[in-house]
């Protein structure tokens, strides 16, 4: 798979001196860019992951409703599957 990300000549700039100044000079360029991407994939993923559970965690009753467990300071604990509601079709 390839990835183009097109960049103004500011942006560009930026991002080469940035790589120079951190790139470590045992990493090939390509090793260096997949790992800030990769690594601001799971950064990204972790703050979809905590926005999601605090909504969940702030709309307890509803999300309750649907088979989802809570302990008793209201921290979201799992979903129980044999009362849940709804399905989810993975289409590949």
């Amino acid at each position: 798979m390839k990835f183009h990300l097109k960049l103004n000549q500011e942006e560009a700039e930026a991002f080469v001196n940035f790589a120079n100044s951190v790139k470590p000079d045992n990493v090939a360029m390509a090793d260096f860019v997949k790992s800030i991407f990769f690594n601001g994939v799971r950064s990204l993923e972790e703050e979809l992951t905590t926005n999601i559970v605090k909504h969940m965690e702030d709309n307890r009753e509803e999300y309750e409703a649907s088979g989802f467990t809570f302990d008793t300071s209201g921290k979201l604990t799992g979903v129980d599957e044999g009362t849940a509601s709804g399905s989810i079709d993975i289409v590949e």
